[in-house]
């Protein structure tokens, strides 16, 4: 038990020191979104933040390179800048591992969402008129079999969590880099009328070889 301690303690240092090559902020997240016929809509976040690393993260002064918590204020910045956009909720609580942080938005446009889901790593790409939106993953930094080791140790027992309901019959389409279609993808996606679920262990997608995107349409 204490050699498992000690290992998973050597793992978070390790990724402290890699933090510029991670592709998320936090551990795990869930995300759900609900279109309306109009374009309008709503967005729940819920980000779990392992406060082990939280809290090496303030010790080791890593606090630029690791900027956590996201705070209330940091979500009216962004949300003020977006037109369409408002932050309906925000709430932040911690259980015995985790800080917890959600947020909910409504948005009264496509354009308002893309505006905010469309940067960074996991980008959600918008297409409300040919009644399409992409999720894209970026492949992973290739930093050899250790760093993938250490990535997965890192993420283990956290998720990434996708929902979309939209307004007509769903469909779905995996696609690699250069937009050919794949069967192959990791976790598990499911449409159940219009809405689609996909979840898969955040240490896996972080660790993909090559980028990845799921195409949802109606």
């Amino acid at each position: 038990m204490a050699e498992k301690s000690k290992r998973q303690s050597i793992s978070i240092l390790y990724v402290l020191a890699l933090i510029p090559f991670l592709l998320v902020s936090c551990i795990g997240a869930s995300l759900q979104i609900k279109i309306n016929n109009d374009g309008s809509g709503t967005i729940s976040q819920e980000y779990r933040i392992a406060l082990e690393l939280q809290n090496m993260g303030k010790t080791e002064g890593n606090e630029e390179m690791f900027p956590l918590p996201v705070g209330k204020e940091d979500l009216e910045r962004t949300v003020a800048r977006i037109p369409g956009l408002r932050l309906v909720s925000f709430a932040s609580r911690q259980d015995e591992k985790d800080l917890i942080i959600n947020a909910d938005y409504a948005f009264d446009s496509p354009e308002a969402l893309a505006a905010l889901m469309g940067s960074g790593e996991q980008q959600l790409k918008v297409d409300f008129k040919e009644k399409k939106i992409t999720l894209h993953f970026p492949a992973g930094e290739d930093g050899g079999i250790m760093f993938k080791e250490i990535m997965q140790t890192a993420f283990e027992g956290y998720d990434f969590s996708f929902s979309l309901t939209i307004p007509g019959q769903g469909k779905t389409a995996w696609l690699d880099g250069n937009g050919k279609i794949v069967q192959r993808y990791p976790g598990t996606c499911s449409v159940r009328n219009n809405t689609v679920e996909y979840t898969v262990p955040m240490g896996k997608i972080v660790n993909l070889e090559n980028p990845l995107a799921l195409e949802i349409s109606w």
